[in-house]
């Protein structure tokens, strides 16, 4: 195996059919927060918003992430996956002033995608250096 094979199999994950749903995952997760949080004017019933509660948006977007990079490594995806419910919850925030002072479209797409990198990048890095110790610690050589 090559650097550069090594260095895209890092970036993109091992098994690419698995990348393509994982970032299908990460656009569920990114339609289902921007529904949570899309105010009642908007939509006739909305369903049930769970606030602004900053701890559980980190762990929606930590744990996929950090389970995607255990399963397939695959740093972009695990950005994608964490970056799905941060713009989700963001977005809504910029587009329908529910913020003070008012924000803008750029700051929410500021704020979402600089979580989903921040949180992508720390779940990448537990995900993966969790499946390499599981596999030293079993014997076997991490896939």
């Amino acid at each position: 195996m090559t650097a550069r094979d090594s260095a895209e199999k890092a970036l993109f994950g091992r098994d690419l059919r698995l990348s393509v749903q994982l970032l299908s995952v990460a656009g569920a997760l990114f339609v289902v927060s921007f529904l949570l949080h899309t105010p009642s004017l908007v939509l006739e019933d909305p369903p049930f918003p769970f606030g602004f509660m900053l701890p559980v948006l980190l762990t929606v977007a930590f744990l996929p992430a950090a389970v995607g990079a255990y399963l397939n490594d695959g740093l972009f995806v695990s950005i994608a996956l964490a970056s799905g419910p941060t713009l989700g919850f963001y977005l809504p925030l910029a587009l329908f002033d529910l913020a003070y002072p008012s924000s803008t479209l750029l700051w929410g797409l500021g704020s979402g995608v600089g979580y989903g990198v921040a949180l992508g990048v720390v779940g990448f890095l537990v995900g993966a250096g969790g499946r390499r110790l599981v596999g030293q610690v079993t014997g076997g050589a991490p896939a």
